[in-house]
């Protein structure tokens, strides 16, 4: 029996919902049922108590309500994740568990705890609302419009980057050995530091082997391998001398300074 023959039965019209959550290589999958455990294509998804409204064509966001100690909104109670977490639901009838549908894709926006904590409020917007959107491709102005390693740049990351330990941590810093030594003073700032495969903080400043960065890491990198990756001031003068790379530079570097509607034609 088809799915939308289930929808409109009284009697076999008993959905069951698939959640499965991610951030990075991290999933979090759980049902809405009586059954502690489900397992559909493989992959185990546990009994939680999951509460979220009705799903409607066209909406521009869903509230998913979780408990409070859940490992997913835990993950947000002090530290956002430095990955986009997204949210994927699939129902079936129970009466044909065979025909599972794709309900709802979408991206956290937010996560909310209430109820002194026991109760986290998860809003998402659908992923192609979090996606689709008209973003200007280049502005006409003196810096580079590129960002740095992207195909238009054509800078390899692979050749602008170093990997060391983590020497000391505090706060929003991390103690890179060896980076200055090797890259010099200054070079990472505007980049990036990568933790594992997906877990990546901006880095606001270098100041030797010490880099400022603008949130601190979930977890504690302190000892651990990480990957520094060189920033860029989207100047002509970086591009050519800092990454040879004056011939993809992506901005006007010979736009007058001078505002006539300010200081006039003198």
């Amino acid at each position: 029996m088809a799915f939308e023959t289930h929808e409109l039965a009284e009697q076999t019209g008993s959905k069951i919902a698939l959640y499965t959550m991610s951030i990075g290589s991290t999933i979090y999958r759980m049902h809405d049922s009586v059954e502690l455990t489900i397992v559909y294509s493989g992959d185990t998804f546990y009994c939680t108590q999951v509460g979220r409204g009705n799903i409607q064509t066209g909406q521009e966001f869903l509230e998913l309500t979780l408990p409070g100690g859940h490992d997913f909104p835990i993950t947000f109670s002090s530290i956002a994740p430095g990955q986009t977490a997204t949210l994927t639901i699939q129902e079936y009838h129970r009466a044909d568990p065979s025909d599972v549908r794709v309900v709802y894709k979408g991206v956290v926006r937010s996560v909310a705890f209430q109820e002194n904590a026991s109760k986290s409020v998860i809003s998402l917007v659908p992923i192609n609302e979090a996606f689709d959107k008209m973003i200007p491709e280049r502005t006409f102005q003196a810096q580079c419009n590129h960002i740095l390693f992207d195909a238009i740049c054509q800078v390899s990351s692979g050749t602008h980057s170093f990997t060391g330990n983590v020497t000391g941590v505090s706060n929003n810093t991390v103690t890179v050995g060896g980076l200055t030594a090797s890259k010099g003073n200054g070079w990472s700032t505007g980049g990036y530091v990568r933790y594992g495969t997906l877990d990546y903080r901006l880095i606001l400043e270098q100041n030797s082997d010490v880099l400022t960065l603008v949130l601190p890491f979930h977890e504690s990198v302190l000892g651990k391998s990480v990957s520094v990756y060189a920033g860029c001031d989207h100047s002509i003068g970086t591009c050519n001398s800092k990454f040879s790379n004056a011939t993809n530079f992506g901005g006007y570097p010979y736009v007058p300074t001078k505002n006539i509607f300010l200081t006039g034609l003198q």
